[in-house]
């Protein structure tokens, strides 16, 4: 048989383990409550075996960074679970061997994916391979050579449910791997005892936050602050988040809300043993982004205005050329430092490296040859951000940071420039400036002017189910006459947070038109869905107004005042009607204006059926089919 590497055959050999066991089978103990397994060697165990991909994409454009490799198979091999092959490689001395062969197989197969050279590999090793006797440094190394690949194409991945609550032993994995240029992925974070002394001293590149604290984190705050608190120590120590087992578009786009830098689970895609076609999006992820980028769009125009556009060096310069660049642009205070790819790797700062310099002997240790293509001696770590962060998010960033080098922005993972604390604090002036603008001023939701520029561009762009909704108040103003303006503001103002709580889980649009009247938007969901969204919405009001009225009118269940026609009539309580409008996915040439006129004639109906609700089809030059009550 034909070993995958012959330099991995070569481990086996000089360290004098049969890589091939004697002719007759032996009988290997697994852990406790497991079964034997029968093995003839552990060449065949490798063959057998094979790596699933699956894709981690930024929830900001979806847009691929890489695969993790996930092993499958192993029943075929003779064992009962991913952890028995390890703990039998473990027990029997081979775990290193065994290791690298499964290293070799994944590399192998990764490099044959479209583009290749651009992802990341997110390999999955046990801790304790760094334990072992034969353990030796340059062995991956070999096998990414060999592929075409280069360094810092891989991630290895630290599973915190073993043994990294010492942050000795983390700190000697992160080292032993990162002196041979090595990225290092914290994976499920979270689930184990990982002291966040230990993280903070060791700087893993990515933190990759358990799948327990993603599954509902739409609907349970406290998951919802861990991963803030968490994204915010990152940061801190500018690394990466991976939100892991994201299973539906709500966990998504709450993770994206939280700060999360990417994501994977089911959601996206799941792990699969046929390499993809395609390997620079995922077209659900990208079309969500396209949906929800209207939110950040106005932060990433301020954001770019501002940017410092300060020329990156590449890792490979000669530190004796960075004296002469600060020497030559006096006005540059640090300069960021980035990979082959343009992968910020954080920055020199100008202060560190002139006093370097200045010591004894400095200038001749810069010049030594040892020194040269290496300036990973003056390199400090940066809080790295997406150029689609909300202004919000970097202000967050810059506070718990603490960040006085700025944070370095990236677009589709790549170099963009540097946001400083002068910058951030002009652009969010600015942001505000343009958003009172804009706003309504009782609600703060976007106003006319705003619903109308978003309306433009979201009915420009063909997409599936799409949906626009008017609201509006039912006897509002017997209610103002009554109670008085202040108490109608107050209305208003209810139903404002109502639509927020109701309507964020599926980031609908949502604009205030003036008085009682407001407008939400929502695409890439079922007609069904969106509803029973806006019943919801209808029930809560229905349910919480009543509360405004006096105990008396409460118990009558209507209110007594004056009507149009200055005559006593009786009231019913406050309530919300709404128009929902279907709008045709081909159709790019409909306009709001055209949307208002059919919405006005379905509020019609709705006013007048039981549950205020009424939605239909525009299909102009024809009216819309009215579906009263669905």
């Amino acid at each position: 048989m034909t070993p995958y590497n012959p330099g991995i055959q070569a481990i086996f050999e000089d360290r004098g383990t049969a890589l091939a066991f004697d002719a007759e089978d032996e009988l290997i103990s697994d852990r406790p409550k497991t079964k034997p397994v029968m093995l003839r060697n552990w060449q065949q165990v490798v063959e057998k075996v094979d790596f699933a991909f699956q894709p981690i994409v930024s929830p900001h454009t979806g847009h691929v960074f890489g695969y993790e490799a996930l092993l499958r198979r192993w029943e075929d091999a003779g064992f009962p679970s991913i952890q028995a092959l390890f703990d039998t490689a473990w027990d029997t001395g081979n775990l290193h061997s065994v290791d690298m062969l499964l290293r070799a197989k994944a590399i192998q197969k990764f490099a044959r994916m479209p583009d290749a050279k651009r992802l990341k590999l997110f390999y999955n090793f046990d801790n304790r391979v760094v334990k072992t006797e034969d353990y030796q440094p340059g062995q991956t190394a070999a096998l990414l050579s060999d592929a075409g690949l280069e360094r810092d194409t891989i991630f290895l991945e630290i599973s915190e449910r073993h043994e990294i609550s010492n942050a000795a032993y983390l700190k000697d994995i992160l080292v032993r791997y990162r002196s041979q240029g090595f990225k290092i992925a914290i994976d499920d974070y979270g689930s184990g005892f990982a002291q966040l002394r230990a993280l903070y001293e060791c700087e893993p590149d990515i933190i990759k936050i358990d799948r327990f604290f993603i599954d509902g984190i739409d609907r349970d705050r406290r998951k919802e602050l861990f991963v803030t608190q968490i994204t915010a120590f990152a940061h801190m120590i500018a690394a990466q988040v991976v939100a892991e087992g994201v299973e539906t578009r709500e966990e998504f786009l709450c993770c994206r809300r939280l700060g999360c830098d990417l994501v994977q689970g089911f959601f996206i895609a799941r792990p699969s043993t046929d390499l993809p076609e395609r390997t620079d999006l995922v077209q659900v992820a990208a079309d969500i982004a396209a949906d929800t980028r209207r939110q950040s769009d106005r932060d990433d125009d301020v954001v770019r205005s501002y940017l410092l556009d300060t020329p990156a060096i590449p890792s490979d310069i000669n530190p004796v050329d960075i004296l002469t660049y600060f020497q030559q642009n006096p006005d540059i205070t640090l300069v960021p430092v980035v990979n082959q790819d343009g992968e910020p790797m954080g920055v020199v700062r100008d202060s560190e490296f002139k006093a370097f310099i200045y010591t004894p002997f400095g200038r001749e240790l810069l010049q030594n040859p040892a020194n040269r293509a290496n300036i990973k001696r003056f390199l400090r770590r940066c809080p790295v951000a997406d150029i689609r962060t909300s202004l919000s998010e970097l202000l967050e960033t810059f506070v718990a940071t603490n960040a006085l080098d700025g944070v370095i922005l990236t677009e589709n993972g790549r170099y963009l420039g540097v946001l400083d604390q002068s910058a951030l604090l002009r652009a969010v002036n600015e942001r505000n400036t343009l958003n009172a603008r804009d706003e309504n001023p009782l609600t703060r939701l976007p106003g006319n002017s705003a619903i109308y520029r978003y309306a433009a561009h979201a009915l420009s762009q063909p997409r599936k189910r799409r949906f626009a909704v008017y609201f509006d108040f039912d006897n509002f103003k017997p209610f103002n006459d009554r109670y008085g303006f202040r108490q109608g503001d107050r209305a208003i103002l209810l139903f404002k947070d109502i639509l927020g709580k109701v309507l964020s889980q599926n980031d609908w649009f949502v604009g205030h038109i003036g008085g009682d009247d407001f407008f939400a938007y929502v695409q890439s969901i079922d007609f069904e869905v969106a509803v029973e969204a806006v019943q919801r919405a209808q029930a809560m009001f229905d349910a919480q107004i009543k509360s405004f009225y006096d105990q008396e009118t409460r118990d009558r269940g209507y209110l007594i005042g004056k009507g149009r026609d200055n005559n006593v009539t009786r009231f019913d309580l406050m309530s919300v009607s709404a128009a929902l409008v279907r709008i045709p996915p081909e159709r790019t040439d409909i306009t709001l204006d055209h949307i208002s006129v059919e919405a006005a004639k379905l509020k019609a109906i709705a006013k007048n059926s039981e549950n205020r609700f009424a939605s239909g089809i525009y299909d102009a030059p024809c009216a819309p089919i009215p579906v009263s009550g669905k």
